[in-house]
């Protein structure tokens, strides 16, 4: 009975694994080890500019695993007297199951590695993630918050 059980939680676990890592489209493999990254890009509302450039890398140690490492690259366009700004971050990152009202929803969960670590979550959809707000709840608004994944 012990080992069925454990069966199962080891399969629940590695399906949420390629879940939350996308399957395999937009992976790429690091041939010198099992290191797996998946890059989104896209720009994002600004509220004192025309936008802002997210580059986002996510890493991890094999396929099955559920976080890693994370690089963040957010480029403000004319920001500073109409030249662009950019700001990098990376930390960690784990993928999350539930969401308010849905329960089966996966989010990437980011933690900032700096002094003061900012978390940042994403709402994973396949091909694209989706910045959320407060309460892991998606923008009231018509803005576009997505990143997609880029090849």
């Amino acid at each position: 009975m012990k080992k069925v059980l454990f069966n199962s939680v080891c399969a629940a676990v590695l399906a949420l694994g390629m879940v939350a890592c996308g399957g395999n489209k937009g992976m790429k493999a690091d041939s010198a080890s099992d290191t797996v990254s998946r890059r989104y890009v896209g720009t994002l509302p600004a509220a004192d500019g025309p936008g802002i450039v997210y580059d986002l890398t996510l890493t991890n140690p094999a396929e099955d695993t559920m976080g890693g490492d994370f690089a963040l690259s957010m480029t403000y366009l004319e920001a500073e007297n109409g030249k662009d700004a950019t700001f990098d971050s990376e930390g960690q990152w784990t993928a999350v199951e539930g969401i308010p009202g849905n329960s089966s929803a996966v989010y990437y969960q980011l933690i900032g590695s700096g002094m003061q670590p900012d978390t940042t979550n994403l709402l994973y959809l396949g091909d694209s993630v989706v910045l959320l707000g407060s309460g892991l709840q998606r923008a009231q608004s018509n803005l576009n918050y997505t990143l997609i994944l880029a090849d």
